[in-house]
């Protein structure tokens, strides 16, 4: 096809697109540029496909991608960390009176003596002794008499550490008196009484 015969169906397709396909088919074209003096009609311009023509091509609508939103804590701790908790902290020895007790000894607690080292208290009432420090033991001195109290278990040489308790409640009235055998020469001793 040569440069004219391909310009003039160009032009001859745009007229056609302009003017409109609504004609019945009868209607002919006497200088129809395609026939080129054939008696043999050639297809019209709108049966063949234009090829120099522009076409509108469908253009991509753009979608919108979801925002990623953030959470609180999204950028500080990834999905599925654990978070780190803080340090745990030691729990200091007891120090608190037990609910049952009406004394609380404390034994050797910054300093070779029991604290307090004298007090009364009434019959069925318990005393709990508490070792602050390592190396001792309560033994008794004088106990009125009918009383069971003992002191630790075992003998003097029998010595407890630090966290150490000692549990006693007392049925028996009467004077007290009581040491820590390793350093009753010290002055480590205390009394007490229980009255009725």
């Amino acid at each position: 096809m040569d440069l004219r015969r391909l310009l003039r169906l160009s032009g001859t397709a745009l007229a056609a697109a302009v003017a409109g396909c609504g004609g019945d088919g009868d209607e002919t074209d006497a200088e129809d540029p395609r026939t080129d003096g054939d008696a043999t009609p050639s297809p019209t311009p709108t049966d063949e496909p234009a090829t120099d023509t522009p076409t509108a091509s469908p253009t991509a609508t753009p979608t919108e991608e979801p925002t990623p939103t953030a959470t609180p804590d999204s950028a500080a701790t990834p999905t599925g960390t654990p978070t780190a908790s803080p340090t745990p902290t030691a729990t200091p020895m007891p120090t608190a009176t037990p609910r049952q007790a009406a004394q609380v000894v404390a034994v050797a607690d910054g300093e070779l003596a029991f604290a307090p080292d004298s007090f009364e208290i009434s019959t069925g009432e318990t005393v709990v002794w508490v070792w602050y420090s390592n190396g001792h033991n309560v033994r008794p001195e004088t106990t009125p008499s009918g009383s069971d109290f003992s002191g630790t278990a075992g003998g003097d040489g029998d010595l407890y550490d630090e966290g150490h308790e000692l549990s006693v409640t007392f049925e028996t009235a009467g004077e007290y008196e009581y040491y820590c055998a390793p350093h009753q020469g010290v002055g480590m001793t205390g009394s007490f009484t229980v009255t009725e």
